[in-house]
């Protein structure tokens, strides 16, 4: 390891002395009419970027009818951070908890695991979510860091814009357009621990076609090789039995990633886009209900879609998409192998009916193909009926009506079918009221429904495990659907063109939240899948972001209380910490050098029994010093990544009897350079 990290570095100081002194006469060939770069944006530009996740339609921030945080293509490079989980703690109200080191669990507002899917994920507006376990296995995206445009944090339920699953908000991964990004591209990081992170690009423009390819390979060591690993029991009196202080972690990763999009424009009013990614991801495996196999855990994943848009005479536009996602999976301490063959077919059409008055409708129809394969092994969970062949989709209407010139009114609504589900519906009712004509200053009210449906393991699943005293059965009825209602009020405010300020607030009631309902019989838990009980959430957050042509300031805190109507009430998932709070400040100095600085702080969460899966409050600090180099062809990068944590501690994800410290601080160095 040490070798490779040699290596590494000497290649870097290499690329250091052969590009530096780039010619003058490469930059005179450069392309006076390409895009203009994202970081080179004016400061009125940044704070007026418009985001989609709210109402499926391009708005800006400060007349969204629901709170949104936006992650920046700026904000993720200049953290030096390789993983989207990673980026993702520093947005206000998102939950993050990492088990082993590929191993996350993102969640808005809480309620997070990897086996829960409350929080819906996007990639450009199109599901990625696992179908048969719920929640997304963020290392398997076919998603490059760099080719990231921003990340859209939506905070509060949005199902009457995306459907079901979109109970506690939406996180929306946006990428770049090949026009974006116009050239060859090469990054690579490596750290102290001899991880390393490579990407390639390649984007051109030629005539009405335009193109992206991307490619990357990314190494994780395991925690014992990184200084860390060691395990702890979340029930010590079962370690005698099964002897989880003899374990060894092996959390390392590997994964190859391919990325491609392709942009045909028509015309001027019709575009054609088509595109296609793919990962291939090995790691470790992990203990689940005291099964521990010691083989790896693989994944294949493809992801494909092709769209068109077309602006008609009247300025409305409309869109349809195709878009597939293939898995093939084997997770040995769940099952032998699993694959999902998702494909789905969605429209949308925006229109004025008047002055002022804009409208959008349209809907989805999805189709899923599920087969599980066991190997014999009694440890492993079985399907029961399998393979699975199941529709759903939906339809919407998004009504926005500005009534004066400082009130406006936004309405949702959309209804869902699902062949193994019952049928349920969504809707939010907003008012908007700017304090000025500009709407500089804007009071939001809202109130919104939105549902969840059991997975394909809830329905389907059984379990036999530790030593026979621990049985999951199959339901013995239908599971009906999770409901929740929020009612909401924030305010957002521009003081200046370089100050912003927004402050929001929820309150919300949760009914038939699904856990497992446990029934005892002498030394044997029986247990089975269930519409438990509800739950009530309140809280809020604000945060104040100052930007100019020196750098960047922004502080945020957000209050996440979740409270259940039983006492050890099991969710199947984790509680939200009920404080965090975040700051990123940058600081661009003379010579094209750039400083960055990120922090948060999480206070004890807790898990299903009400015990504290972190016996101490959580500080993240990451430093990094970029250089410009190269004629601002290039770019080298240092930093230190968890700088107040030697170690981080074990934290228990659902189902899991033992855990093991993770490695915190971590130096690293990056090389880039554009072609």
């Amino acid at each position: 390891r040490k070798n490779s990290l040699i290596k590494t570095l000497v290649l870097m100081v290499i690329g250091l002395i052969v590009f530096g002194p780039a010619p003058h006469s490469f930059a005179q060939q450069q392309d006076a009419n390409e895009p203009e770069d994202f970081f080179e944006m004016s400061i009125e530009d940044l704070m007026e970027v418009e985001v989609v996740s709210a109402s499926r339609q391009a708005q800006k921030i400060g007349q969204l009818s629901v709170p949104v945080s936006v992650i920046t293509a700026e904000d993720i490079h200049y953290s030096g951070l390789t993983t989207i989980p990673e980026i993702l703690q520093f947005a206000p109200g998102v939950d993050v908890r990492r088990f082993d080191r590929s191993r996350y669990a993102v969640g808005v507002r809480g309620l997070l695991s990897r086996i829960s899917d409350r929080t819906l994920v996007l990639i450009n507006g199109r599901f990625a979510n696992d179908p048969v376990f719920g929640a997304p296995d963020w290392f398997s995206f076919p998603v490059l860091m760099e080719d990231i445009k921003r990340i859209e944090v939506v905070q509060g339920p949005v199902g009457a814009a995306w459907g079901a699953n979109a109970t506690t908000g939406v996180i929306n991964i946006i990428t770049k357009k090949p026009e974006d990004v116009l050239g060859y591209f090469v990054s690579t990081t490596i750290n102290d621990f001899g991880d390393t992170y490579t990407q390639l690009r390649w984007a051109e423009k030629q005539d009405k076609w335009s193109w992206r390819l991307s490619a990357g390979y990314e190494d994780f060591e395991d925690s014992d090789e990184a200084g860390a690993g060691r395990f702890e029991s979340g029930f010590p009196a079962l370690n005698p039995l099964i002897g989880f202080n003899n374990y060894c972690a092996r959390d390392f990763m590997r994964n190859w990633r391919f990325d491609t999009e392709a942009i045909y424009r028509h015309s001027n009013r019709t575009k054609w886009s088509f595109g296609a990614g793919h990962s291939n991801f090995e790691s470790g495996s992990n203990e689940f209900m005291g099964y521990y196999p010691q083989s790896d855990d693989m994944s294949s994943l493809t992801r494909t879609f092709a769209r068109m848009d077309h602006t008609f005479d009247d300025k409305s536009t409309a869109y349809l998409q195709w878009f597939g996602n293939f898995l093939v999976r084997h997770w040995p301490n769940i099952i032998a192998r699993y694959t999902t063959n998702e494909n789905h077919l969605e429209g949308q059409l925006n229109f004025n009916v008047a002055d002022r008055h804009n409208i959008s409708v349209g809907g989805n129809l999805s189709l899923l193909r599920a087969d599980m394969t066991n190997s014999g092994n009694s440890n492993e969970v079985v399907f029961t009926g399998e393979p699975y062949s199941e529709q759903w989709g939906g339809l919407f209407l998004i009504d926005r009506f500005d009534v004066t010139e400082h009130l406006t009114f936004e309405g949702q609504i959309r209804g869902d079918f699902h062949s193994e589900n019952e049928e349920d519906c969504s809707m939010r009712a907003t008012a908007l009221y700017g304090l000025d004509k500009a709407k500089d200053h804007t009071l939001r009210f809202s109130v919104a429904r939105a549902f969840r449906i059991p997975t394909v393991s809830m329905r389907n699943v059984t379990k036999t495990s530790l030593f026979g005293l621990y049985n999951l059965l199959p339901i013995s009825k239908d599971l009906h659907n999770e409901e929740i209602w929020s009612l909401e009020a924030g305010y957002t405010g521009k003081f200046t063109k370089k100050m912003t300020f927004s402050a929001n607030s929820y309150y919300q009631r949760f009914e038939d939240l699904i856990g497992v309902r446990n029934v005892i019989v002498g030394p044997v838990t029986n247990s089975t899948f269930d519409n438990v009980d509800g739950a009530t959430a309140y809280g809020g957050e604000c945060e104040l972001a100052f930007e100019n042509k020196r750098g960047k300031l922004s502080a945020w805190y957000a209050y996440n209380c979740l409270i259940t109507d039983q006492f050890a009430q099991s969710i199947r998932a984790l509680w939200p910490a009920k404080n965090k709070a975040g700051l990123t400040a940058r600081l661009f100095l003379p010579d094209d050098w750039t400083l960055n600085t990120s922090y948060v702080y999480n206070d004890v969460s807790l898990n299903y029994d009400n015990v504290p899966i972190d016996p101490h409050p959580f500080n993240r600090l990451d430093l990094t010093i970029a250089k410009k180099i190269a004629d601002g062809r290039g770019e080298f990068m240092i930093g230190v990544s968890d700088l107040l944590n030697k170690t981080n501690g074990p934290a228990l994800d659902i189902g899991e009897l033992t855990a093991h410290e993770t490695p915190g601080r971590m130096f690293f160095a990056r090389l880039q350079l554009k072609f």
